[in-house]
C-alpha cells in the first residue's frame, strides 16, 4: 500500500482506488490514485469531474461509498419533508436538478416519488455520464456554466416544473448565487427550492443565498424558508467530517 493512502476494496469494474489521505487539503485539492486493470496508475483530482465521470462507477465508488457523501439523499429527503409540511404529495413535484452530474441526486429524488424532468451541469461529460449511467432519468439535460434564462423559463413553463434542486452545486466555485436567483425567478408560485450549501453559519455562500431569499420578502411572491439545518455532508479524504447546510424554501 502506498504511504498516505487508503485502499479500496476491489470494484467489479476491475479497477481499484487509493485515496490520498494527506491532511490539510481543501475539497478542491483532494486527490486519489486510480489503479487500472491493465496495471497503470492515474492520479486524479476529485473535482476533475470530467475525468471522474468518464469512468463508469468511479464517482459512486469514491464520493458516495468511500467518502460517505450524504448530500444527494439529504436534499431529496428534505424536499419531500418540506412538501409534506405544505400538504403537497411528492408525486406532484416536477424537478429541475441543477448541478446534476451523472444523476445521483436525480436518482434519490425519483426513489422518493419525485418526478425528475430536467438536469443541468457545466460540463458535457456530466450529461454524457448521466445518459450512460441512468438512461431515461432526464427528459432534458442542459450544459453550460451560465444557463440561458429564457430557455430555462420556457422549459419551466412548458414542462410545468415546480422544484429547483441543487446539491452542493451553488457556491464553492460552482453556480453563482446571482445565477441561482435568475433561475429561481423562472419558477411559479408554489414551487420549492432545495439546496445543500457548504460551510458554517458565516460562510458567504450561505449568507448570500439567505440574502437572496430575504430580498423576496417585499415581492408579490416571497420565498419562505421551511427547512434549515446542518448535516454531515461527507468525510474528507483525511477523515475529517465536512458539515453542510440543507435549506428548503417555497415560493408563496
Amino acid at each position: 500500500m502506498m504511504l498516505g493512502m487508503a485502499t479500496a476494496e476491489q470494484p467489479t469494474a476491475g479497477w481499484t482506488v487509493d485515496l490520498d489521505t494527506t491532511p490539510g487539503r481543501r475539497q478542491a485539492q483532494e486527490e486519489f490514485v486510480l489503479h487500472h486493470a491493465d496495471g497503470t496508475d492515474e492520479r486524479i483530482t476529485l473535482h476533475d469531474y470530467a475525468r471522474v465521470y468518464a469512468v463508469p462507477g468511479l464517482y459512486e465508488e469514491v464520493v458516495q461509498r468511500r467518502l460517505e457523501c450524504a448530500s444527494p439523499a439529504t436534499v431529496a429527503a428534505a424536499l419531500v419533508e418540506a412538501a409534506a409540511s405544505e400538504g403537497r404529495d411528492p408525486a406532484e413535484l416536477r424537478t429541475f436538478d441543477l448541478g446534476a452530474g451523472n444523476g445521483v441526486v436525480g436518482e434519490e429524488l425519483r426513489t422518493r416519488g419525485v418526478t425528475v424532468v430536467a438536469g443541468a451541469d457545466g460540463i458535457p461529460e456530466a450529461r454524457d455520464a448521466a445518459h450512460r449511467d441512468r438512461p431515461g432519468l432526464y427528459r432534458h439535460y442542459l450544459v453550460g456554466e451560465r444557463l440561458d434564462v429564457e430557455q430555462v423559463t420556457a422549459m419551466v413553463r412548458d414542462d410545468e416544473l415546480t422544484a429547483l434542486v441543487a446539491a452542493g452545486a451553488v457556491g464553492e466555485g460552482h453556480v453563482p448565487v446571482d445565477s441561482l436567483a435568475h433561475l429561481w425567478d423562472a419558477f411559479p408560485p408554489g414551487s420549492f427550492l432545495a439546496l445543500t450549501l457548504a460551510g458554517g453559519e458565516s460562510d458567504h455562500d450561505i449568507t448570500d443565498v439567505e440574502a437572496m431569499l430575504e430580498a423576496t420578502s417585499a415581492s408579490a411572491h416571497r420565498t419562505r424558508t421551511l427547512i434549515r439545518r446542518s448535516f454531515r455532508h461527507r468525510v474528507s479524504m483525511a477523515g475529517n467530517e465536512l458539515t453542510y447546510l440543507v435549506l428548503v424554501a417555497v415560493k408563496d
